[in-house]
């Protein structure tokens, strides 16, 4: 707690006149040192020549000398000589004067003076310049409004987050996120930051109060509002109320969930779709597949699925033809409905040969438990706190801390296991706990931060699903006209027409894959056409556009490295 109270104190010190301040600090604490090191070359010299004991080491003298400075005087070491009491008076006072006097002065003016002008002086931004067009208007934090404004900064969309408490206010200010003073639901406060020139309204607060913004906006101008809903049965309501779009991010993040814990069946594990393309994971273990390159498998020839990534144990990788299936890898696949219908038909597999066990029975709890029964996959729900009115077969109450309780659900018989509770660090632990009671099971978790990812990766998870990456992600695609696509944490999806650089070449020649990272899965000839059979030989057109796969930073590379902006999908 101290660490963090010192963190707006220090963050003073660079700015304004405490620059010039900080540098004549380190000038005297430089200047320290070369005293004590001149004092211990003097004790050194003066022992040996006044007290007959030539044998004190340079360490000795430094020791001696911070001891004698700081009036501490352990008395271990001292002289008899008048000449050595003199120095050690000397020694003494300067150490007074130099460490007890003038070092808390200097860290008074160097570090609290300005930190207290700078409170007392503190003025919050509360409007935007009269000029100011394009923006969006983030009314609420939290950690998806921050990965929001990190996605908009990367895309280069300007934005004002829109806060009511000065303190806050000021906390993000020194984080350098751009934010004004006033109440969102206050229409003079949105007037001031220029909601009437704003590309977007984005609401994260609770649903009465995005509720109210939507109204309130709607009384001063057109600018559409995105309002995030806590519970998914209020969607009615604020589309009535005029939101342009209401995005359910609790349900959103139980349907991710419950997709990626199902185990059997390509078609019942579509992971999202654009247009008629869908994009689904299938799991190597079981399947005739195991133990062969990729190339020979057949997949693509015999079903027209195409193979465009690789995960194992949550990392993802791009597939190779000589790529070799292993029992613990999941394919990630995509292809029209008719081409993953095929390749059920290979596979022999059906949903229905699942049993998946969520942990926790809140919002989105709820969402996946709700998903896999619209699925028909088998679910069991763990959840101390469950209602009697929730009972049934499928639930099942106890703490799933406990290893007599998971065992008791099921755990051990289990294919899939979905770990939603709202604390990361109680998700490490059942994500850790499931992997040791069930060592092949498939274990979905949610993570509520982007920094808590890998401490779950590291637990064991084979997915996580990242509520701020999550809600980031489909905000950002809202924002920018694109449609909602997310893969998974670390995968993107987006598009781009056909640049001038690369017209002509084919896939083969184009670099595409080298320069960015990213695989182009299919071409987009027009709105109603996407070719999925593409071949190293396959030519590109600049009257296409490229649908790709990548990581987070691939289709900045590829803007970067062949000179296009990547076109929007189109509006959600």
């Amino acid at each position: 707690m101290a660490m963090k109270a010192m963190i707006p104190v220090t963050g003073y010190i660079p700015r304004a006149r405490s620059r010039r301040n900080l540098i004549i600090l380190a000038a005297y604490v430089v200047f320290l040192v070369i005293v004590v090191l001149i004092y211990a070359w003097v004790f050194r010299y003066m022992m040996a020549e006044y007290e007959n004991d030539p044998g004190h080491t340079f360490i000795n003298g430094i020791y001696w000398t911070i001891t004698t400075m700081t009036t501490l005087g352990y008395g271990d070491i001292t002289f008899t000589s008048p000449a050595g009491q003199l120095f050690s008076a000397f020694v003494t006072l300067s150490g007074f004067l130099f460490i007890l006097i003038l070092v808390p002065f200097a860290i008074v003016s160097v570090i609290f003076g300005p930190w207290l002008e700078s409170v007392l002086r503190y003025r919050p931004r509360m409007r935007l310049k009269r000029g100011a067009k394009g923006h969006v208007v983030i009314c609420g934090w939290d950690s998806v409004t921050e990965a929001l404004t990190k996605n908009l900064v990367g895309a280069g969309v300007p934005y004002v987050v829109l806060m009511p408490d000065v303190d806050e206010v000021r906390r993000l200010d020194e984080a350098r996120i751009n934010t004004a003073l006033g109440t969102p639901t206050d229409a003079e406060a949105l007037k001031r930051v220029r909601v009437e020139n704003a590309r977007m309204v984005v609401g994260n607060m609770s649903d009465p109060d995005n509720t109210n913004l939507v109204l309130t906006v709607a009384s001063i101008c057109p600018t559409p509002v995105t309002a995030v809903v806590t519970e998914p049965e209020r969607k009615e309501l604020l589309a009535i109320a005029g939101a342009a779009h209401v995005v359910p991010l609790r349900e959103t993040l139980g349907n991710h969930l419950a997709v990626r814990a199902t185990t059997q069946g390509a078609m019942s594990h579509v992971v999202d779709v654009l247009g008629d393309l869908l994009f689904a994971e299938m799991p190597s273990h079981g399947t005739p597949f195991v133990g062969q390159p990729l190339k020979a498998t057949g997949i693509r020839t015999s079903t027209g699925v195409s193979v465009i990534g690789i995960w194992e144990r949550g990392r993802f990788s791009l597939p190779e033809a000589e790529t070799i299936i292993s029992d613990g890898m999941v394919m990630l696949l995509v292809g029209t409905e008719s081409n993953l219908r095929a390749l059920e038909q290979i596979t022999g597999e059906r949903a229905a040969d699942d049993l998946v066990i969520i942990l926790g029975y809140g919002a989105v709890g709820r969402a996946a438990a709700a998903l896999l029964k619209r699925r028909d996959v088998p679910y069991v729900i763990v959840d101390r706190d469950i209602s009697e009115a929730a009972g049934g077969p499928h639930f099942f109450l106890g703490d799933a801390s406990k290893r007599d309780v998971l065992e008791r659900a099921g755990i051990t018989q289990a294919k899939g296991l979905i770990v939603t509770t709202n604390d990361d660090g109680t998700n490490v632990f059942l994500t850790l706990a499931g992997r040791h009671l069930n060592p092949h099971i498939r274990i979905v978790a949610r993570a509520n931060r982007e920094e808590n990812v890998e401490e779950l990766y590291a637990a064991g998870a084979d997915f996580i699903v990242s509520h701020s990456s999550v809600g980031a992600s489909i905000l950002s695609n809202i924002v920018q006209g694109r449609q909602n696509v997310f893969l998974a944490e670390g995968i993107r999806i987006f598009s781009s027409r056909v640049p001038d650089a690369l017209h002509g070449r084919t896939l083969a020649d184009s670099g595409v894959r080298d320069l960015t990272g990213a695989t182009v899965v299919a071409i987009q000839l027009d709105r109603d056409r996407i070719v999925l059979d593409l071949t190293p030989d396959t030519v590109l057109d600049r009257s296409t556009s490229l649908i790709l796969v990548g990581a987070p930073d691939s289709e900045a590379l590829f803007s970067k490295r062949f000179g296009e902006r990547n076109k929007p999908w189109r509006t959600a």
